[in-house]
């Protein structure tokens, strides 16, 4: 076999799933997480470090026999919760990528799966809901179990252009859900909470939404004001709510927007652009190593949106690393490749198959999957072995 690879597995969140949380599809079931560490320890694989892992990139440094990479995205408190107890208990380590505008600023650190287990509480105190505290990161960081590295700060979505896509309504009228992001924008103080915290209509109904992009990838576009001001007050004289109950709303609203062109509208110039990723990219890396007093070098980007700009000014930034490939078959985080950038893979829990997510895989899977990107090859038999499996038992019981 060739040089064995070094798999950097993707993960978001582990936990129940709560119906009205958002974020559920991208967690992993608790016990299925709970099987893959303890598989993890019994196949010998060793967990390490993005230093360690960046080390063997930039200079050949030796690795453990199965090296790992763990990591969780965007910092939920299920990070907490549920994650740090199991990997202090089979001894692993992880990332996690935190994107600063969504720390919770509650001081005292919540209650953990240790506290279930010990009786200290009952499992209705147990809230796994949320994103992480300083204070939770940084006892997870002292425990030498966790390291917390970039994320960015704002992790959402901006307006990128002047064509109109949809007016914000009460959810639920012609299918609408409310894009999270658009209260992000205009409360950020609130980013940290259940999204659901802020209702419906706090942002004023007729609110345009404009075409949209990750935000580190888009020049941003300012809507005019003026138009914004008539729309939501031609749907406030119709009602407020009531107004999208007539057969006609949407076509009532987009002649205001023919009669009204928008006229103080402007997209932000290249420069404005550059100079707000950087202050974006720097900026973070400054919070959570004041926060924190530990290094920040690596960098995630949010929504996996980057360009050759992007990884310019992270360069510039001061950033060793990012998170520049997702399931690139010629990139096995191996010496020899750029050090520079780190190619992940899913963690098997959620597997998506024709649209479909399955979130009961097996320990097995979930190591084969490792293996295969590790360059043992003939894995690939195991992991269609367990896919086909998966499949036939969605069709017969029904078991995703």
């Amino acid at each position: 076999m060739k040089t064995r690879g070094v798999p950097i597995v993707m993960y978001h969140g582990t936990g129940p799933y709560h119906p009205g949380w958002p974020w559920g599809h991208l967690r992993t079931p608790l016990d299925v997480f709970e099987g893959q560490m303890r598989a993890l320890a019994e196949e010998g694989w060793t967990t390490i470090s993005l230093d360690t892992l960046y080390a063997h990139l930039a200079d050949n440094a030796s690795l453990p026999e199965k090296p790992v990479v763990l990591t969780f995205d965007d910092g939920y408190l299920d990070n907490w919760v549920n994650a740090y107890p199991i990997l202090r208990r089979y001894g692993h380590r992880a990332v996690i990528w935190m994107s600063t505008d969504f720390v919770d600023p509650c001081n005292e650190p919540r209650p953990t799966l240790d506290d279930l287990d010990t009786g200290r509480i009952g499992e209705s105190d147990l809230n796994d809901m949320g994103y992480l505290s300083w204070t939770e990161m940084r006892r997870m960081v002292e425990s030498g179990h966790f390291e917390i590295q970039s994320h960015g700060m704002t992790h959402t979505w901006y307006f990128k252009g002047p064509e109109i896509i949809d007016f914000h309504r009460p959810s639920g009228v012609d299918g609408y859900v409310r894009p999270p992001w658009l209260a992000w924008n205009l409360f950020p103080e609130c980013k940290h909470v259940h999204p659901l915290t802020v209702p419906d209509d706090r942002i004023p109904y007729g609110t345009p939404i404009y075409t949209f992009g990750k935000s580190l990838v888009t020049r941003r576009y300012f809507e005019d004001p003026g138009l914004t001001a008539r729309l939501v007050g031609r749907v406030a004289a119709g009602g407020g709510a009531a107004f999208f109950e007539r057969a006609g709303w949407r076509d009532e609203l987009l002649g205001v927007v023919r009669k009204h062109p928008p006229c103080e509208d402007r997209i932000e110039s290249e420069e404005e652009y550059e100079a707000r990723v950087k202050n974006e990219l720097a900026v973070s890396m400054r919070l959570i190593e004041e926060a924190l007093g530990s290094k920040v070098r690596y960098l995630c980007w949010p929504g996996g949106g980057r360009t050759p700009k992007t990884l310019r000014i992270a360069q510039e930034v001061g950033y060793r690393s990012t998170t520049t490939h997702y399931l690139d078959p010629d990139r096995r985080n191996t010496y020899g490749q750029n050090p520079h950038e780190f190619n992940r893979i899913g963690c098997a829990s959620p597997w998506v198959w024709r649209g479909r997510r399955f979130y009961r895989t097996d320990p097995g899977y979930f190591i084969a999957f490792l293996e295969y990107f590790a360059g043992q090859k003939n894995s690939i038999w195991t992991i269609r072995r367990y896919k086909l499996h998966y499949v036939l038992r969605y069709y017969l019981r029904g078991i995703s």
